[in-house]
């Protein structure tokens, strides 16, 4: 199973949404957090940072991990880490890897989005608000 980080950025009990591509292989169009895989001989933390400055454009720094998932239909355990900005402000570097950012609260995100225009990772944070009421 290949690590996979997901960056939730927070700003203001705000956390940084993004829809996927169209173009994307995996999950196209659907809304996630911004995410990346763990390279050999990199830690999660490591992975966080360098996808945050090659997807986003922005420095940051990791808080906290909130939470790990299995996804065995991707072979992908997602680790869900609490970031904030240091420096930048992100923006989509790449257009064939989001096409729309969107800050919004988790309970903001959940009533407007269903389950079928959101990623698995998000499915499972719906399905349980106790790993994220610090943050409602």
């Amino acid at each position: 199973m290949k690590d996979h980080v997901a960056l939730l950025l927070l700003d203001q009990n705000k956390f940084l949404f993004v829809k996927r591509s169209k173009s994307k292989k995996t999950l196209p169009g659907i809304w996630a957090f911004p995410s990346g895989t763990v390279e050999d001989g990199e830690e999660i933390y490591e992975t966080a940072k360098r996808e945050a400055k090659e997807e986003l454009g922005v420095e940051i720094e990791v808080k906290n991990l909130l939470a790990v998932k299995e996804l065995a239909d991707f072979n992908v355990c997602l680790h869900f880490l609490v970031c904030v900005v240091l420096k930048g402000i992100p923006n989509i570097k790449a257009l064939d890897e989001f096409e729309e950012l969107s800050w919004l609260s988790f309970q903001q995100f959940f009533e407007k989005y269903s389950d079928s225009e959101i990623g698995h990772g998000l499915i499972f944070l719906r399905q349980h608000p106790e790993i994220w009421k610090d943050y409602s």
